[in-house]
C-alpha cells in the first residue's frame, strides 16, 4: 500500500505529492512546522498542539487554511492509512507563504499546507534505563517562541552529534542552558525541577511533564545558568518524538552521580501514566 499524505485540500499517494520550485517555505525558508504523536492511535494533545500552530503562524502572519477539526478528520484518515494497528504514529504539519510574489513576498491567503504521517520509532529502552547523553553548542534560535521550518544549525550539527554518541544538541547562550535543539530541558537540584521560561520553544510534552510533576515536585520555570546546569543533581529532557528522556552526561560531564535520578524516574512514570489515560 502506498504511503498517503496530505496537500492543500487533497489526500494523495506520498510520491504523488509535489510543492513548486517558487514556494517561498524552499525559496525563502519562509514556514511553519509542528509535530506530534499519538497514543492509542490518536493524536496526543491535539488542541495543545494546534494552538501552538496556530500562534506560531501567526507570528508570520501565515493563515491555515483549514479549521481544527478538519485537520483532526485528515490526521485520523492518514493514520488509519499509514500506521498499523498496535502502533503509533508520528505527524509532521507543514505551512508556507505559498508561491513567492516577486521572489521575496508571499500572498497570505494562498498557503501551502501539508502533512505527513508515518509509524514512529521508538528510542530502546536502554535510553530510558541507563540514560543519554547530549552535546553543547552557544546558539539562540532567531524566534525562540515559534516552530519556524528554520533548522539549518540542528541540521549542521547532526554529524557532531552522532559522533559523540548523544542523543540531542543542547543549546546554551549568554551563560544560560535554555533548550535542545528539538527538546526541552531540565534540571533537578534538591528534588526541585528547573527548567527555562524564555528564549525558547514551549513543547507541548514541556507543558504536560510540568503538569503532573506538580503533583509531587516543585517545579520552578526560570532562567538556568550553566553553571548551575553542572551541580545539578539530575537531568532530562522533553520532546513529542521522545517524551521524557533522563539525561546523565552533558558534554564530556556527568550530571550528578552519572546515573538516571529518582525524580527523574518518577516523573517518567506519571507522564506514561498520563499519556496513556488520555
Amino acid at each position: 500500500m502506498s504511503t498517503m499524505c496530505y496537500l492543500d485540500g487533497k489526500i494523495l499517494p506520498l510520491a504523488e505529492a509535489k510543492v513548486g520550485v517558487y514556494d517561498i517555505g524552499l525559496l525563502r525558508g519562509f514556514g511553519i512546522y509542528e509535530a506530534l504523536t499519538t497514543y492509542n492511535h490518536k493524536p496526543f494533545m491535539f488542541a495543545d498542539h494546534m494552538a501552538r500552530f496556530r500562534h506560531s503562524t501567526g507570528n508570520l502572519a501565515i493563515r491555515i487554511p483549514i479549521s481544527d477539526a478538519e485537520i483532526e478528520d485528515v490526521l485520523s484518515t492518514l493514520i488509519a492509512l499509514n500506521v498499523e494497528k498496535g502502533h503509533e504514529a508520528v505527524i509532521r504539519m507543514v505551512l508556507t507563504g505559498g508561491t513567492a510574489l516577486e521572489g521575496i513576498q508571499y500572498d497570505p491567503e494562498k498557503p501551502t499546507f501539508y502533512i505527513l504521517v508515518e509509524q514512529l520509532v521508538h528510542l530502546t529502552p536502554d535510553v530510558f534505563e541507563q540514560g543519554s547523553s547530549v552535546t553543547l553548542f552557544d546558539f539562540q534560535r532567531q524566534f525562540p517562541e515559534s516552530k519556524t521550518t528554520n533548522y539549518i544549525q540542528a541540521v549542521l550539527l547532526q554529524e557532531e552529534r552522532k559522533k559523540a554518541g548523544a542523543i540531542e544538541i543542547l543549546y546554551t547562550a549568554r551563560g544560560e542552558v535554555l533548550e535542545c535543539a528539538t527538546s526541552n530541558f531540565f534540571i533537578v537540584k534538591d528534588g526541585t525541577i528547573i527548567t527555562a521560561n524564555e528564549h525558547i520553544l514551549f513543547g507541548i510534552t514541556r507543558k504536560v511533564a510540568i503538569d503532573v510533576a506538580r503533583k509531587e515536585f516543585t517545579v520552578d520555570e526560570r532562567a538556568v545558568s550553566v553553571e548551575e546546569m553542572w551541580h545539578a543533581d539530575e537531568a532530562f529532557l522533553t520532546s513529542s518524538f521522545k517524551d521524557v528522556v533522563p539525561v546523565v552526561k552533558v558534554g564530556d560531564c556527568a550530571i550528578g552521580d552519572g546515573k538516571v535520578g529518582p525524580v527523574t524516574k518518577r516523573v517518567m512514570e506519571l507522564f506514561k501514566d498520563f499519556a496513556h489515560s488520555e
